[in-house]
């Protein structure tokens, strides 16, 4: 069975001049200005090379710009392992570093031109290789230089918490990028990893990288979409309604077939596999991630629930929710950091979380389908698995935690495993101990 997909609360601008977008959320309906969707357009990029080989003290990012402006002066922040620094400038480059975070910024001027690749170096303490996390690359071709990401994951606890996350989205742990169908929810089609949709403003997203990446003559059977894409972005940018039709996509082709040839295609799938894990990333991974910063949340577990939470509810939704669980555990004046204000703690704080979470989820007529993806998390939580460092299932109900009155939602049981393996179990017993 196809488990039940998340519908969009969030807001989020789209990609390029003209193309900004958004969808109805629970707390009214939002339209970012076009600029930012300018400034997210310019500073598109993909990155093709992240490394650090500890035995060398060395590490090499690659990045491509694939958006609509040439870079000027890049800034690049990422996180590196607790308790490594920083420690090494290349020419033309400076570097501060808060927490795990490094920034490195410019002392002159770089050009990156549009689909140009940058190689860029540094060094740390570390003589242990790792992955650099979070990168994040921002240049005042954006208009602005956004902040730095805060502390994410491991690349272990991310593949942990994308295969939750997938699990609810496709109803397997394997990450659907050729997914694509119209799920009858208003908002178009709903496709790829994280269920882009083409009536809410980030589908088009993904296309518009595509389409910066390879054009029509080199393969890209989305690239006939944007102007239907543009279209239907326009429409909802009139009338701020998310956008149910199809009809100036199907006019030109199958878009579910050629979205499913796109990644199938083995000569295109990675530059639309680039395309998606970048909006992901930085529509809802990043985000997340500096949500739990400003707020104090350290643990795995916390990140990984506030960040499924935004691919569900989208960026109003989750602000609502957390505003909703800061007054829950007696900081109804959204004092930040919330962990450790007055006593309150990261356990208390998530279940709460949790709570006004499953609320919302049980409060609507098509969401209580999909409650039981919160019973994971709040069965983590009571088994203190904070780090998702020991394998785990989802054989939990959203009844199994809080009562019989929720119904159950059917997703498949799977095993994960702390390095994001997963298994699908013979037999288990649903439980929320």
């Amino acid at each position: 069975m196809r488990a039940h997909r998340r519908s969009r609360t969030w807001v989020y601008a789209a990609l390029a001049a003209a193309l900004a977008g958004c969808a109805p959320d629970t707390e009214g309906t939002e339209v970012l200005p076009a600029t930012e969707g300018q400034a997210l357009a310019a500073c598109s990029y993909s990155i093709t090379t992240n490394t650090y080989v500890g035995s060398e003290y060395w590490g090499t990012i690659i990045f491509r710009n694939t958006g609509t402006a040439a870079m000027t002066r890049p800034t690049i922040a990422f996180g590196v392992p607790s308790g490594v620094v920083c420690d090494y400038d290349e020419p033309g480059w400076t570097h501060t570093q808060s927490g795990t975070t490094c920034t490195y910024s410019r002392t002159s001027d770089l050009t990156v031109g549009v689909n140009a690749s940058y190689t860029f170096y540094y060094s740390t303490t570390s003589n242990t290789s790792f992955t650099a996390t979070n990168i994040q690359i921002s240049d005042p071709s954006c208009g602005s230089t956004p902040p730095p990401p805060g502390p994410g994951m491991t690349a272990n606890q991310k593949k942990v918490s994308e295969d939750l996350t997938s699990i609810w989205e496709n109803d397997t742990p394997t990450i659907d990028y050729a997914y694509s169908e119209n799920i009858g929810d208003g908002r178009g089609y709903t496709s790829g990893r994280a269920g882009f949709c083409t009536g809410t403003g980030d589908a088009i997203q993904v296309i518009q990288c595509y389409v910066n990446l390879r054009s029509a003559a080199n393969g890209n059977l989305m690239a006939k979409y944007m102007p239907g894409l543009t279209t239907i972005n326009n429409r909802f940018l009139s009338t701020g309604q998310s956008q149910a039709s199809t009809a100036e996509l199907d006019a030109v082709g199958n878009w579910r077939a050629d979205w499913a040839t796109s990644y199938n295609n083995t000569t295109t799938r990675a530059d639309f596999k680039i395309c998606q894990d970048q909006v992901n990333d930085k529509l809802y991974y990043t985000p997340a991630m500096n949500e739990a910063a400003k707020w104090g949340l350290v643990t795995a577990l916390s990140k990984a629930a506030l960040y499924d939470a935004y691919i569900n509810h989208g960026e109003s939704g989750i602000r609502s929710l957390i505003r909703a669980a800061n007054t829950a555990v007696g900081n109804s004046g959204q004092v930040a950091p919330v962990i450790g204000y007055n006593g309150i703690t990261e356990n208390a704080w998530l279940q709460r979380f949790l709570e006004k979470r499953r609320d919302v989820l049980a409060a609507d007529s098509t969401w209580i389908e999909a409650v039981d993806r919160v019973a994971a998390y709040e069965k983590l939580r009571r088994r203190g698995n904070w780090d998702l460092g020991t394998a785990f299932r989802n054989d939990v109900r959203a009844r199994d935690c809080w009562g019989t009155s929720y119904p159950f939602s059917g997703y498949t049981v799977r095993q994960i495993n702390p390095d994001g393996s997963w298994s699908t179990p013979t037999s288990y017993t649903y439980s929320c101990q």
